[in-house]
């Protein structure tokens, strides 16, 4: 069976981006929100797009019930060849907490026989459920991320796997039966993970791979284990993409400081989201938001967007998993517009304060020549002799 990202009207789409609402949100101008409301965002908006509050619900219908409900269909001979597995620390099938495994939450799936896969990145727990389709009442008072790939090909979620099998080490809860392409292949990462095996050992992982949409956009998956003992944004993901990262995270907890590993860049923690900028009278306070969310600062010159399951606290420091860092200017134009207190400064040595730095000196080097030219004209063409003329 074929596999991809499924957007808003039903239709396989690149990839999509989802901002789900806090339940406790504030809002002005007669909005009411339950927290089943989204902002949205697909790889088929056009370039001057942004950010839209979605007419679905994420309990009821749309993108996401729209991509998960190609897994939720009785098996059989069409489904031969589909793999997939769900993974959450908090178990939505007996409520339990796996604070052994990764910090990870989501859902990867592939087809043999299609060549085809997508891969769910989220941050809402004890999500998805068992047997059909359906959005936690725990999931809806926080704000939630989500991202879905069309990823390339199976082989593009053979590599996943892989690294998810060293570094994210997530808590797999249910999957589907083994592909008969991959029976007796019980060292795919995939079967692996199907079965809820991780690496053993307590090595330190780091792991950075790149992979292509089926569209051809490019990702990168940054993850780490829970022996690496650094955080998350601060020692990995800000180095990683040489950027000043803003983050929206679930920060319960204390903060590392932003000063990052480098001693290049930092990493500042966002104190509320707003929807104003969007025309959406809706807005919350960090408190409320479950997001897991980086982007690049305004003052970088490449603009990241990462979506992952990993929190900007200190108590991550000792738990698994990752994100998933991609390009969009108008999606990244969005989330800054709606980040409160998204960073603008500019680092000694940093890539951004050296191109401000050599704008300046060409602008400087610019003026000195003009004053020079003046300097060499004749008394009577000069500005200050032009006017004392008029004047007489």
């Amino acid at each position: 069976m074929q596999l991809s990202a499924v957007d808003e009207e039903g239709k396989s789409v690149d990839w999509w981006f989802i901002y789900k609402v806090a339940g406790k949100s504030k809002t002005t101008g007669g909005t009411e929100v339950t927290g089943s409301e989204y902002i949205y965002f697909d790889a088929n908006a056009p370039a001057e797009g942004k950010l839209m509050l979605s007419s679905h619900h994420v309990d009821k219908d749309g993108s996401l019930p729209n991509t998960l409900n190609q897994l939720y269909g009785e098996e059989g001979m069409s489904t031969q060849h589909l793999g997939w597995f769900f993974y959450n620390d908090e178990n939505p099938i007996n409520g339990k907490v796996n604070g052994s495994r990764g910090h990870t939450k989501g859902v990867l799936a592939f087809d043999l026989g299609s060549n085809t896969g997508f891969w769910l990145v989220q941050s809402t727990p004890k999500f998805p459920p068992q047997g059909q389709y359906g959005f936690p009442s725990t999931g809806m008072p926080n704000a939630q991320t989500l991202l879905c790939v069309t990823l390339q090909d199976a082989g593009v979620a053979q590599a996943i796997a892989r690294q998810m099998f060293a570094a994210q080490q997530p808590n797999v809860y249910l999957a589907s039966k083994i592909p008969v392409d991959l029976e007796n292949q019980p060292n795919d990462p995939r079967v692996q993970l199907m079965k809820n095996e991780i690496i053993a050992g307590n090595s330190p992982v780091t792991a950075i791979i790149p992979f292509l949409s089926k569209a051809g956009t490019k990702f990168t998956s940054i993850a780490k284990n829970k022996f690496w003992g650094q955080d998350f944004y601060n020692d990995l993901v800000g180095p990683a993409l040489h950027d000043d990262l803003d983050v929206e995270t679930w920060e319960h907890g204390k903060t590392p400081p932003s000063l990052d590993s480098d001693k290049i860049h930092t990493v500042v923690d966002m104190k509320a989201i707003n929807l104003a900028p969007l025309g959406i009278g809706i807005s919350w306070p960090e408190p409320d938001d479950h997001a897991k969310l980086a982007i690049s600062a305004r003052s970088e010159l490449d603009h990241y967007i990462c979506v992952g399951d990993m929190n900007f606290t200190v108590s991550m420091e000792t738990r698994s998993g990752g994100t998933v860092a991609f390009q969009c200017e108008p999606l990244w134009s969005s989330i800054s517009a709606i980040l409160v207190g998204v960073t603008t400064h500019l680092k000694p040595g940093s890539r951004a304060a050296k191109a401000q730095m050599a704008r300046q000196s060409a602008t400087a080097k610019a003026a000195a020549e003009t004053a020079a030219a003046k300097a060499t004209l004749p008394e009577e063409t000069k500005p200050a002799a032009k006017a004392k003329r008029a004047q007489a």
